[in-house]
């Protein structure tokens, strides 16, 4: 069922599950992009986007608006991180760069960030939709982090074909988000961090 945003609160707050689950199809990969920019582990991501929702949905009757909605996930999934990272043992200096960023996120104003998220929905759109090797290649890499000699020890393959299919994948999604401004401006970053790599 689709809903108009107002008619789709009034489920919310009505308990209706259904609406629920509209809202999050909406919304959790903002949510979860967001998260992974803090977290080191993908599973840390989820995990706290999963808990973020939870808490939506107790308190799915205070809400009286989208927007309203989008803020809160965003602020509580932001804390989330927060907690975790203060409590989680990793190298100190990795650890203050990323508290001191979560710390500088605006509260009231997620415009740009949703800005951001919005580009990368569309961007991981395109990646589900290249061949297998090259779109796990991509998600290793670009979500997860990993180097290329790491993918090419758990993939049992060159470090050559990994450096190979990453940019083969950026000028796929650069082709097919060719009338997407802001994703081709991002990719070409990647395309420039990949040639600085490679020289």
């Amino acid at each position: 069922m689709s809903y108009q945003e107002d008619d789709l609160i009034t489920a919310l707050r009505l308990g209706n599950e259904d609406a629920f689950t509209e809202v999050y199809k909406r919304l959790y990969q903002r949510i979860y992009l967001f998260a992974n920019k803090f977290v080191d582990q993908a599973a840390d991501a989820q995990d706290l986007t999963a808990e973020t929702f939870a808490q939506l949905w107790q308190r799915r009757q205070t809400f009286s608006s989208m927007d309203a909605v989008r803020a809160f996930l965003f602020v509580t999934v932001r804390n989330r991180c927060f907690n975790l990272l203060r409590h989680r043992n990793m190298k100190e200096e990795r650890r203050s760069e990323l508290l001191q960023l979560l710390e500088s996120e605006d509260t009231g104003d997620f415009y740009l960030e949703q800005v951001h998220i919005e580009v990368m929905r569309r961007i991981y759109a395109e990646v589900e939709k290249l061949p297998p090797r090259m779109k796990e290649i991509f998600l290793l890499s670009y979500q997860e982090g990993l180097k290329p000699a790491q993918i090419a020890e758990r993939l049992q393959i060159k470090v050559q074909t990994v450096t190979n299919q990453r940019v083969s994948a950026i000028r796929l999604l650069q082709s097919v988000l060719r009338g997407d401004p802001l994703a081709i401006a991002f990719l070409l970053l990647l395309l420039e961090n990949e040639r600085g790599f490679l020289s």
